[in-house]
């Protein structure tokens, strides 16, 4: 017997966070943008910018769509998805306010592929680290709140022909 297909979501975490990474990098210049949270990798020298997905939140009941043409129905259940983003390195502070400016701006949305979307973001906040070798970097950080909609199709039983058979009763 075949191993089942899984069913996997339209738009998958990877994407949104590639689609930040995307918004994010020309305000940041050469600076690389990571993600946080990967075994065995240690961070780049300063500067660098890491996102890290903190948390996800339905924001309404999932919809789903006959799609009979396809014998399958598609279910799509809008999400927030909350990022938090590190700014490390001397010009942080300045990558943070020019960020959350034009990420509340009417400019932002446009810059997202289709099903991404930014929401809103909170304020920028100075959070100081000390190095392993005891040295203050400077790192800067805020959340990054966008809407997702991953849609998940899952097979449907169909028929395209019908056979009909009269029984009689017998009395």
């Amino acid at each position: 017997m075949p191993a089942p297909i899984p069913f996997l979501a339209s738009i998958s975490i990877d994407a949104v966070i590639e689609a930040l990474g995307a918004f994010l990098q020309p305000f940041v210049g050469a600076a690389q943008i990571i993600r946080a949270q990967v075994n065995r990798v240690a961070p780049p020298a300063a500067p660098y910018v890491e996102l890290t997905e903190i948390l996800q939140v339905p924001l309404e009941t999932p919809i789903d769509v006959d799609n009979g043409a396809n014998a399958q129905t598609d279910i799509t259940g809008p999400k927030r998805i909350d990022i938090q983003i590190d700014f490390r390195g001397p010009a942080s502070g300045d990558w943070c306010t020019a960020v959350t400016t034009i990420y509340r701006s009417p400019y932002a949305p446009a810059q997202f592929p289709d099903g991404i979307k930014p929401l809103y973001c909170s304020d920028g906040h100075q959070m100081p680290l000390t190095t392993g070798e005891q040295q203050y970097e400077t790192r800067w950080t805020l959340t990054a709140s966008l809407q997702y909609n991953p849609t998940v199709s899952i097979p449907q039983q169909s028929a395209n022909t019908l056979a009909v058979n009269i029984m009689e009763a017998s009395q």
